[in-house]
């Protein structure tokens, strides 16, 4: 089974000039991948009152954190073009092209949201991700957890046959 490519970003902040700090995003076979991002010398936005929402400092990314060139080439390879599904479609736009400009590049891909793939309501389809999370005993807020919960979201209705090809 082939599965869909998912998402889900971390941001320095939710303000114009915020960028990604942290990546997990899902691949074909079902893996997923996980990655913080070193933010570019003139990427200076931080709100340390997000700090306690994704528990990353901005020391923690810049020592041990992957170049952005690194990850839009990573991200690239492993979605190769497929559909991506994201939560907020409009902050992720902002965010990857906040990426591939400081590149000169657009992304290679294109994102929808869980919406479209799940059809079901934004709140539904929340309701749904923090109970499968709990019974999982994921925390749906790390990036990481999310993947994961949305990748199990997935093959639950697809096995049920409410997620067609």
């Amino acid at each position: 089974m082939e599965y869909p490519r998912f998402l889900v970003l971390e941001a320095s902040s939710y303000e114009e000039t915020g960028y990604p700090i942290a990546a997990s995003w899902s691949i074909a076979d079902g893996q997923l991948k996980a990655i913080m991002i070193r933010p570019e010398d003139e990427w200076q936005e931080w709100d340390s009152s997000n700090e306690d929402r994704h528990g990353l400092t901005r020391q923690q990314i810049e020592m041990v954190g992957e170049s952005v060139l690194d990850v839009i080439r990573e991200l690239a390879e492993d979605v190769d073009k497929s559909p991506v599904y994201v939560s907020e479609p409009y902050l992720y736009e902002k965010w990857l092209h906040r990426m591939y400009d400081a590149y000169g590049a657009e992304a290679p891909f294109d994102i929808y949201p869980l919406s479209d793939l799940f059809n079901m309501s934004d709140e539904e389809l929340q309701e749904e991700l923090e109970i499968l999370s709990s019974n999982l005993l994921l925390d749906i807020k790390v990036p990481e957890d999310r993947v994961r919960t949305l990748l199990e979201l997935y093959v639950r209705l697809k096995d049920s046959g409410l997620i067609k090809e």
